[in-house]
């Protein structure tokens, strides 16, 4: 058993802290880093920094052309076991601005690049290639523009004929869809939920009262658990998150100070999750990690990359509430 984090639409983050930024300004940049990565790239490094064995994870991805050479020193430094499937193309660039003195964080995100047919063959052909029975494969991130948006049905439907455990974590047309081939596990967010339900006010919920705000959201979100869906994720930010089965229900939360950077927080949550469920832990015990992880991921700058230190001491202050 292994896991497999497959990455159609890759970036290069560069993320830059400046203070007191606005619209229509001109700015002196405090501090300014690169990381090439993408969503299944971030879960990947969440959960090297959990375990010292780098066999348990292998990144199959498409990558520009020019961008290969980075992207391998980058993850060979993480010891991070690649497959790269060359794209005629350029690899998307995120910016992200931090402003420490305002508290806000603002996204700027390209669309990325065209694959060919044949590229996309390749792609299949490496899933096939690496997928055993009972491995976990993990579907990260949105997928390029010019490919139809029902491609992680596919691919999963793939992988669930593999009698792999497919994990799905993207948003919009890719994850209304993808949803449909029934994976093992989704990870929407509030907003994403929204859009597989089709009921835009889940997203203007009012979290006075978390605990019964996140039964209204339960009692919704059942509804997806009717075929082949056995776990949904559902993650609210600095409210918390929701761990929903047919047998369990839970609510946890962890309150952080001192806030730094919240790009990857989603990956470094479901990385500590994927991991506890791959060494076979207590659902409740992955989720709690999980939390742990997510929140870990806010005190250090940089997409899914936190201090395994910090989730030990957060792990200990995570609450739960089973919602039963």
């Amino acid at each position: 058993m292994k896991i497999i984090a497959l990455l159609l639409n890759p970036t290069i983050d560069q993320i830059f802290e400046i203070d007191n930024f606005y619209v229509g300004g001109t700015f002196k940049v405090n501090e300014s880093i690169i990381y090439p990565v993408g969503k299944a790239i971030s879960f990947a490094i969440g959960i090297r920094e959990l375990n010292d064995d780098n066999k348990i994870i292998k990144i199959i991805a498409l990558i520009g052309r020019e961008e290969i050479p980075l992207y391998s020193n980058f993850l060979n430094k993480k010891g991070i076991v690649f497959e790269f499937i060359e794209v005629d193309g350029k690899t998307r660039s995120n910016k992200t601005i931090n402003d420490p003195i305002r508290g806000t964080t603002t996204h700027i995100r390209e669309k990325g690049f065209n694959v060919a047919s044949e590229e996309l063959n390749f792609f299949i052909e490496a899933i096939k290639k690496n997928v055993d029975s009972g491995d976990l494969c993990i579907f990260s991130g949105s997928i390029p523009p010019n490919l139809s948006d029902d491609l992680y049905f596919k691919l999963i439907k793939i992988c669930n004929d593999l009698n792999a455990i497919t994990v799905l974590d993207t948003s919009g047309r890719a994850l209304i869809n993808g949803v449909k081939a029934n994976p093992h596990l989704i990870k929407p967010n509030l907003f994403e939920l929204s859009q597989i339900l089709n009921i835009p006010t889940i997203n203007e919920l009012d979290f006075t009262d978390k605990i019964e705000t996140s039964r209204e959201i339960v009692r919704k979100a059942k509804v997806l658990l009717k075929n082949g869906l056995k776990i949904i994720l559902i993650t609210l930010g600095e409210k918390g998150a929701i761990y929903l089965t047919n047998d369990t229900i839970l609510y946890g939360n962890v309150e952080i100070d001192d806030i730094v950077d919240t790009v990857g927080s989603g990956d470094a949550f479901l990385a500590g999750f994927i991991l506890g469920y791959y060494k076979e832990k207590d659902l409740i015990e992955c989720f709690k990690l999980a939390i742990a992880c997510g929140a870990a991921n806010t005190l250090i700058p940089g997409p899914g990359i936190f201090n395994k230190k910090d989730v030990k001491k957060i792990l200990k202050k995570v609450e739960i509430f089973n919602l039963i």
